[in-house]
């Protein structure tokens, strides 16, 4: 099928089916939010609304199909990666800022929802992950259709360091990426933090390197310092005209056990 995108009776019947959802969830779980209460949420009921909105939307024209579209293949994906180049292949005769509208993100979150939405497996059910909202820039990005695809739209086969999760997981390297300007608009960073923190034969990044752990808040050479000794770089050098290497390069003896990196 080729991918469509919403229009407007479409879009808010997507976006009630998915807030009643979220509200049936949270009145179950009371509180702090379980697996156990997504799963519970999702009852036979939400699961039969979810089905009739998915028959409905071509018959009841609640979407209409993107012309320059490829075919959307459905698979099993095995990653965000995987995902989001399929979309990436299917709207490649557009430009990514031409197509990024929530219409087309929510069509094909409702399309895919099965996985990206499994009860069981995910820990959490914000309606971010969802529903598309861009009046907050980094949070819009938790969209897990339009923040993966973003991701590999900007950086290629470099994104996999923010797509190696499951396509119903957040990514944390995308989270605390998409937050730092320097890092995010600079796609020579993208391939650093692939030669640094990406384990090629794992084909996932490394445990403990996207953020301080709980224990040990001094960790040399992650993610966090890479991203305060590329800060002041910034200040004094032209990052922008530098690539990978040189800023790799750059960086002091406390980054050289990942410079190393033996899985590449």
């Amino acid at each position: 099928m080729k991918i469509r995108k919403f229009n407007s009776e479409g879009l808010e019947r997507w976006r009630s089916f998915y807030r009643d959802l979220f509200m049936n969830i949270k009145s179950i779980a009371g509180g702090k939010i379980s697996p156990q209460h997504i799963i519970d949420g999702y009852s036979t009921d939400f699961k039969k609304k979810y089905e009739n909105l998915k028959k409905a939307d071509k018959p009841e024209n609640l979407s209409e199909e993107l012309e320059l579209s490829g075919e959307l293949k459905i698979k099993k994906f095995k990653n965000s990666y995987e995902l989001a180049f399929e979309v990436n292949k299917c709207l490649s005769s557009y430009k990514f800022y031409d197509i990024d509208v929530a219409e087309v993100w929510d069509w094909i979150a409702m399309t895919l929802f099965d996985q990206i939405f499994v009860p069981g497996k995910i820990r959490g059910a914000s309606p971010l992950r969802y529903v598309t909202d861009k009046s907050e820039f980094a949070s819009s990005f938790r969209h897990l259709i339009r923040g993966p695809s973003w991701a590999v739209n900007q950086y290629g086969e470099n994104a996999k360091i923010f797509t190696c999760t499951m396509p119903y997981q957040q990514n944390d390297f995308l989270e605390q990426s998409i937050k730092i300007s320097h890092i995010r608009e600079n796609k020579a960073m993208a391939e650093v933090l692939m030669k640094l923190y990406y384990d090629f034969k794992a084909d996932y990044s490394m445990e403990g390197t996207s953020k301080y752990p709980p224990n040990d808040q001094n960790k040399p050479g992650i993610f966090p310092r890479l991203r305060d000794k590329t800060y002041q770089f910034s200040r004094v050098k032209f990052l922008w005209g530098m690539n990978a290497d040189q800023i790799i390069e750059m960086l002091p003896k406390e980054f050289n056990n990942y410079k190393k990196n033996i899985t590449r």
